[in-house]
């Protein structure tokens, strides 16, 4: 019997501490705030708000995706990050794909994610709209 209820407690702490957010994971609080036109839409300077534990540290993947007629620009990019544990803006520079299209002023889609680490590592993704100025 006392074999079964130590067995029977080990699972709970087991799930209790699978379902406990590390330090890093819970660093996706994060907003999309504003995208800016570069080189008559070669690029976008694209800026997001993120808080996230002090001390941790890694890089955010950016993605801009605009309709363009029947068409969709798409470009990416990255920018570093080390969390303060306050909210704090982050600019990356997003590129247009290659030969794609380039970006306008209008509403797009932005999205990413980021390698968080300390401690370990998570991988939070976030995803909103945004207006694209000039």
């Amino acid at each position: 019997m006392r074999r079964i209820t130590t067995t029977i407690a080990l699972l709970g702490l087991s799930v209790v501490a699978l379902l406990n957010p590390t330090a890093a994971s819970a660093a996706s609080d994060v907003e999309v705030t504003s995208a800016t036109l570069v080189a008559r839409g070669i690029a976008v300077d694209l800026t997001i708000t993120v808080t996230c534990p002090a001390g941790a540290s890694g890089g955010a993947e950016l993605i801009l995706r605009q309709r363009s007629g029947d068409r969709v620009a798409y470009g990416s990019g990255w920018s570093p990050l080390n969390c303060t544990g306050e909210p704090q803006a982050v600019t990356g520079r997003v590129y247009a794909e290659n030969g794609g299209l380039v970006f306008h002023k209008g509403i797009a889609l932005a999205s990413g994610g980021f390698e968080l680490c300390q401690d370990g590592c998570d991988y939070p993704r976030f995803e909103g709209t945004v207006r694209i100025t000039r």
